[in-house]
C-alpha cells in the first residue's frame, strides 16, 4: 500500500483515481462516484483529487452549493 507524506498507508493512489475516470461514462465525475467505484472512502478520494489538482492533472468545478465535479486535464 502506498504511503502519504506522514507515513500513513493510503487507501487509494492518485493513479487509481485517474484510472477510475476511464470507467466513467460522462466527461466529469464526483468524488462520491469515484469513491464508490474504487470501494474506498470519499475522504480518501477527495485527498487524492486535491493532490492531483495541485499537480495540474485534474480540474474541478463547483456546480451547486455543495456539488463539485472533477475531470482529468489533457496532460493526464
Amino acid at each position: 500500500m502506498a504511503k502519504d507524506g506522514i507515513g500513513r498507508p493510503r487507501d487509494v493512489t492518485c493513479e487509481d483515481v485517474l484510472t477510475a475516470f476511464d470507467d466513467v461514462d460522462k466527461p466529469v465525475a464526483t468524488g462520491t462516484l469515484l469513491a464508490e467505484m474504487l470501494d474506498v472512502s470519499k475522504q480518501s478520494v477527495l485527498r487524492r483529487l486535491q493532490e492531483l489538482e495541485r499537480e495540474g492533472r485534474v480540474e474541478r468545478w463547483k456546480v451547486g452549493s455543495r456539488a463539485v465535479v472533477w475531470w482529468p486535464t489533457e496532460e493526464s
